[in-house]
């Protein structure tokens, strides 16, 4: 109770109440934004919208400056350059269907711009620690909810989200990101971490996202790169003895979900050798990524448009299972694009998927650009490995959170060091 109390104190009253009004707004909605993906994705898109309205409101009556360094620039003009390509294909692919829906689907991508010069008016080292505590509060509220739906008899967790598949993502990516604190020198700090890290890792299973599994060894790597040049506060015997009871408490608890899975998996690879003309999970993605390389190879300098998307990449399959392929997208981010807006489209994704390891990279050497780099590597490594087999953006959850955590990955310089939260 008494470091909830404290954590009250740092989120609303930074810096002994010292702080700017804009930096207690900024902890707010960075701690928020940590906590809510899992349980309400669509407040993140409120918390994102919120904040680039009212820089850009501060922005226009002189109360910020558009100051931002030639690495910021980067950043925000290689994140720019996506949306404004899918722009451009909606207008040069007729017939034009929901424009201003599409175009304001695209608005997240936009947010560096008007995030970084807010995000600066808190102190270097404060907005990071506070998200990635936040990512591990929010983890282990999620996997509590989670838990009950597969008691509650739903065949895969959803938590908040009301898609089990966006669950994975969010459950790999910030479970990944609460881990990093287990270099705070605070004990409740170290203990969130890890839960929140376990507790990211049971969402991923529990919502079945298989997907999601392939990032989870990925991220290991990353977790060795960058606690082999940072030491953390545990004891490596403690966290091997935790660690082994929290894995072994997972597999147990998702050996069920693990195996429904797989089940699935190898009965819809069975139906791959027969000829009765079923539609599984499997064979759709196969439909769908075959539709998508046929539509792409005939128009590959504009594509299609979103708007077209679907019923370009239907057209090039067998009338007879149309119908079954009811999805908004082809399950390949990369294709996705490439249907969208042809090979600027792929470009324009791959710079954009880029530019979180770009602006880590370009810091100064210090602590603040190795986390830096390790919250970039998580995240293009999610966004990744889950967009190539499922859901990568278009979504309201995913947008958003990645233009976030890209401008939090920018905002610190290269030498500031890990501060934990509550530091009294």
């Amino acid at each position: 109770m008494k470091y909830l109390r404290q954590l009250k104190i740092a989120v609303l009253y930074p810096e002994n109440g010292t702080g700017s009004t804009l930096d207690r707004n900024n902890r707010i909605a960075v701690f928020l934004f940590a906590v809510l993906p899992g349980l309400s994705p669509n407040f993140n898109s409120f918390i994102l919208l919120g904040s680039m309205v009212w820089g850009l409101y501060c922005l226009a009556m002189g109360r910020l400056s558009l100051s931002l360094s030639k690495s910021d620039r980067l950043v925000a003009t290689g994140m720019s350059v996506y949306p404004l390509v899918m722009i451009a294909s909606i207008f040069v692919n007729p017939p034009y269907s929901e424009e201003l829906d599409w175009i304001f689907r695209l608005l997240p991508f936009f947010a560096v711009w008007l995030l970084l010069p807010r995000m600066r008016q808190s102190p270097d080292g404060r907005l990071v620690p506070l998200f990635i505590l936040g990512a591990g509060i929010g983890m282990i509220v999620t996997f509590l909810f989670s838990l009950l739906q597969i008691m509650f008899a739903m065949e895969r967790a959803e938590a908040g989200t009301s898609n089990a598949a966006l669950l994975g993502v969010i459950g790999v990516l910030f479970g990944g990101i609460a881990l990093l604190n287990v270099q705070s020198p605070k004990s409740v700090e170290q203990r969130i971490a890890i839960l929140g890290y376990a507790a990211g890792l049971g969402c991923v299973l529990l919502s079945g996202t298989r997907s999601a599994w392939l990032v989870i060894p990925i991220h290991i790597v990353i977790f060795l790169w960058y606690f082999r040049k940072h030491s953390f506060h545990l004891s490596l015997r403690s966290l091997a003895i935790t660690g082994s009871l929290l894995f072994a408490g997972l597999i147990a608890l998702g050996s069920g979900q693990i195996l429904h899975r797989i089940e699935a998996l190898q009965e819809n690879m069975a139906s791959l050798e027969r000829s009765d003309g079923e539609v599984t999970s499997l064979s759709a993605r196969f439909a769908l990524y075959k539709g998508a390389v046929s539509a792409i190879s005939k128009d590959p300098l504009t594509g299609y448009g979103p708007q077209n998307r679907m019923a370009s990449v239907l057209a090039e399959l067998p009338e007879s299972i149309r119908p079954q392929l009811t999805y908004s997208h082809v399950h390949n981010g990369f294709l996705t694009a490439g249907i969208d807006a042809g090979i600027f489209g792929i470009a324009a994704l791959s710079l954009m998927l880029a530019t979180p390891v770009i602006g880590a990279w370009r810091k100064e050497a210090g602590p603040g650009r190795d986390l830096a780099i390790a919250l970039a590597l998580l995240l293009v490594s999610s966004y990744v490995i889950t967009g190539s087999l499922g859901i990568m953006f278009n979504q309201k959850a995913l947008d958003p959170i990645f233009a976030y955590l890209v401008a939090l990955i920018c905002v610190d310089r290269g030498s500031t060091g890990f501060v934990p939260v509550v530091r009294n």
